[in-house]
Formats: structure tokens, C-alpha cells, sequence
């Protein structure tokens, strides 16, 4: 060990294989850059232990898909840290959406944000979050993937996807600062709506992070009868409930969080230490699965920028079609 910190009981180590040898060691937190993650990974499931990826979960889908594959062989569990469907928020949406507040049919989904989305450690000449080979592209990756699972979560999978991403503003950036998704949601066992009342609404967002307009961050799901309206990257902005005019019928608010990854922390060790799914009781749980699912969208929005989204394509930056001409 190379020490504990005075007070606790956290131990520090100098290498991974040390670290995996630590006793009563059960499952592995990987919350370093994507770059590395399919490397560690593959030394966790290698000692035989179950792993919590931070999002996303790889640079791409062939990343994610490979990373997914080693724990599926392995028989290990495989969570993924997709936390904002865990928020109380979400599970709000998620409640309203299935007693029909607005409607029995979910007909359209739309995203807009104009920001940053509350990046962080985007200080410096050219933060990690926009280095492709420790992040895989621009903030798509960091940011849009949380709105792409929540609506997996919501409503079921995004299907028949055609997207565009651009370097707008950001000249003396490689990677994409724009990017424009269209789909339509797919059949879902766990979508919220019944009767398959959210497959085939169609879904539009965009992404604008380098944009000098007024930030803008909005969620909105229309249904047969109303409208639910939010920002889509807060852990607890309110709620609104519509009528078909755009009057507010009902606002729900929601604490701050004191830890925002806190609940979905928590139901991955309920999951791995209670026995049964009573005794778990929740639906939130994020997988390899749906990583793989939002990871292969962020893909077909950022393939012509990138001329592919095959592992390495990071490293062959001058042959990216959408880059900035130097």
C-alpha cells in the first residue's frame, strides 16, 4: 500500500495489480478518464470482480461493445454510471409518464441545450473532455450521453438515428462544438408509457456547447394530451405539467441532492449484496446494456465528423473530415 489517509480507512496503492489483491475486495469503482477505462476494465474482471464504469462508459461503440463482451464472458456484473436516471426527478417523469398525465401516447421528444451543460475541468488550452483519445470526442460524450440514456430509461430505444456534428465555433478545437439528433423511440419492455404508448414518438436535440447565446438547457416530452417541460441536465430542477395550451397545471420540485450519484451508488450495492429483487426495489439500474445502446447513437451522430468510429479512429486525427481547416 502506498498509505492510508489519518482518520479513514482509505488506503492508497501504486498499481492495479496490488490494488485488485486488496482483501474483502468485491467490486471496482473506474472513475478515471474513457481513454483508459477498457484497459482497467479488463484487469478487474481479469481478478474476477464486479465493476461500476463511469460514463461513457468507451471512447466509442466497438470500445463499449468490447468492454461489455469481457464481463459477459467473465459472468461478472457489469454497472454503468448513468445517474441521472436515478434522480428522484427522473423517477418523477417516469411515474407521470405511466399514469398518463399527459396522455395515453408520447407523440414528440425535444432537447435543446446552448452551454456547456455544466462541464467541468474545461479550464486549460484544451481540456481533457475535448482530447479524443482520453474522452472520444467533444462534449457529446461528457454531457449529451445523460440526456440519451435517461430517454432510453424513459421511453424505450432511440431508432432509425441520423445526426450531424460540427465545429462551429471553436476553431482552434479538433473536435465537434454542434451536433443535431433525429429519431423515433422503439419498442421497450421497460418504457414508462403502456399499451406501447412511447414507441414512435419522434425525438429531435441538439447540442450547441460552444455557443455565445443564452445558455439554454430544455426537455421537453409532448404527449396526446400535455406536455412535461424541464432542464434536462439539473438533478432537481422542477417538473411542469401542461395542458395542450402551455398553461401549467401542476409544478413538482425536488431537494438538491447532497451527493448526486448517490442513489444509483446505493442500488448498485444493494444489488450486489441483497439477495433478492424485493428486497432491491428499483427499476434504475444501468448496465453494459444500455451503455452499448447510447454509445452506438452517439456514434451515428459524430461518424461524418470523424470519418468512422472504429477503436483508434482518435488517433488519426488528420484524416477527420469535420475538422477545422488549420
Amino acid at each position: 500500500p502506498r498509505g492510508s489517509v489519518t482518520g479513514s480507512s482509505c488506503i492508497g496503492y501504486e498499481n492495479m495489480e496490488a490494488f485488485l489483491q486488496h482483501p474483502g475486495l468485491d467490486a471496482v469503482y473506474i472513475s478515471t478518464r474513457p481513454g483508459s477505462h477498457l484497459e482497467i476494465a479488463r484487469k478487474v474482471a481479469a481478478a474476477g470482480k464486479a465493476c461500476y464504469v463511469e460514463k461513457p462508459v468507451g471512447r466509442c461503440a466497438a470500445e463499449t461493445i468490447e468492454l461489455n463482451r469481457i464481463f459477459q464472458e467473465a459472468g461478472l456484473p457489469l454497472y454503468t454510471a448513468y445517474i441521472s436516471r436515478a434522480y428522484e426527478r427522473s423517477q418523477a417523469v417516469r411515474r407521470l409518464l405511466r399514469e398518463g398525465a399527459i396522455g395515453n401516447k408520447l407523440e414528440r421528444i425535444s432537447y435543446k441545450l446552448r452551454g456547456t451543460g455544466g462541464a467541468r475541468d474545461m479550464e486549460g488550452e484544451l481540456p481533457w473532455r475535448l482530447e479524443p483519445s482520453s474522452s472520444g470526442g467533444g462534449l457529446l460524450l461528457d454531457v449529451g450521453c445523460h440526456i440519451l440514456d435517461r430517454l432510453d430509461f424513459l421511453c424505450g430505444p432511440l431508432v432509425n438515428v441520423t445526426g450531424t456534428a460540427e465545429n462551429r465555433h471553436s476553431p482552434n478545437i479538433p473536435v465537434e462544438d454542434y451536433c443535431h439528433l433525429t429519431a423515433t423511440i422503439g419498442e421497450a419492455s421497460w418504457a414508462s408509457c403502456s399499451s406501447n404508448g412511447c414507441r414512435g414518438a419522434s425525438v429531435e436535440c441538439t447540442w450547441d456547447f460552444a455557443s455565445t447565446e443564452s445558455p439554454i438547457d430544455e426537455l421537453v416530452f409532448e404527449g396526446s394530451d400535455g406536455a412535461l417541460k424541464m432542464a434536462g441536465m439539473s438533478p432537481n430542477g422542477s417538473v411542469i405539467v401542461a395542458d395542450m395550451s402551455g398553461n401549467t397545471k401542476q409544478e413538482l420540485t425536488f431537494d438538491m441532492p447532497e451527493h448526486t450519484a448517490q442513489r444509483l451508488i446505493q442500488a448498485v450495492t444493494n444489488d450486489l449484496l441483497l439477495d433478492s429483487e424485493e428486497e432491491r426495489q428499483v427499476d434504475y439500474l444501468s448496465f453494459g446494456e444500455n451503455a452499448v445502446r447510447t454509445q452506438k447513437v452517439m456514434d451515428a451522430i459524430l461518424e461524418s465528423y470523424y470519418g468512422g468510429r472504429e477503436m483508434g479512429y482518435w488517433a488519426r486525427t488528420k484524416s477527420w473530415p469535420g475538422r477545422p481547416k488549420s
